[in-house]
C-alpha cells in the first residue's frame, strides 16, 4: 500500500544530454559568430569614412568654399579630419573653429588601412572638395583599403574619383 510519488526534476543523464547539446550548438556558432563581428566592424570602418567623404562634399557645395580632407597625424590607419580654412592661410588652426568632422579608425582592433593614389601607395591624405564637388589632391582614383587580420576575400575598400564619386567595394584580398 505504498504508493509511490513521481518526483518533478530532471534525472542526471537528462542534464548531461543538455549541457552536451549546448556546448555542440556553441562550437558551431561561436566562429560563425565571431566572424560575423569582424564583418560588421569592417562595414562600420567603411561607412564612417565614405561619410566622412560625403559630408566633406556637401560642406564644400552649400559653403561654396573648398573643404579638406586629411589625415589624422599623417596616418590614414588614425584616421580622417574634415574642414575648411576659414582664416585663409592654408593651414589646419587648432583652435575649433575649422574642424568641421573627426572619423577616428584607431577605435578598431585589427585594423589595417592602407591608401593607392594612382596607383602609388600611400598612408597620408591630403585632398580637397571644391564647391562643384569634384577632388583635388587625390589623384585620378584614391583607394583606400580596410582589412583585418584575417587573410582571404574579406576587405572592403573605398575608392574616390577625381569628379567625387565615391564606390565602396567589399570581397577585396587582404594578406
Amino acid at each position: 500500500m505504498h504508493s509511490f510519488r513521481r518526483s518533478a526534476g530532471f534525472t542526471l543523464i537528462e542534464l548531461m544530454i543538455v549541457i552536451t547539446i549546448l556546448g555542440i550548438v556553441m562550437a558551431i556558432g561561436v566562429p560563425s559568430f565571431t566572424s560575423m563581428i569582424k564583418d560588421n566592424r569592417l562595414t562600420a570602418a567603411v561607412n564612417d569614412l565614405s561619410g566622412a567623404f560625403h559630408f566633406a562634399r556637401a560642406e564644400a557645395v552649400r559653403r561654396g568654399r573648398a573643404v579638406q580632407v586629411d589625415a589624422l597625424s599623417g596616418s590614414l590607419a588614425k584616421g580622417v579630419r574634415v574642414w575648411f580654412d576659414a582664416d585663409g592661410d592654408g593651414n589646419f588652426d587648432d583652435d575649433g573653429t575649422e574642424e568641421l568632422r573627426v572619423v577616428r579608425l584607431s577605435s578598431v582592433t585589427d585594423l589595417a588601412v592602407s591608401g593607392d593614389i594612382d596607383g602609388s601607395a600611400s598612408s597620408n591624405l591630403s585632398l580637397s572638395y571644391s564647391p562643384r564637388g569634384t577632388v583635388s589632391g587625390g589623384g585620378n582614383q584614391l583607394k583606400i583599403t580596410l582589412c583585418d587580420d584575417r587573410s582571404g576575400d574579406h576587405g572592403k575598400q573605398v575608392s574616390l574619383l577625381s569628379s567625387g564619386i565615391l564606390r565602396m567595394s567589399s570581397g577585396i584580398a587582404c594578406n
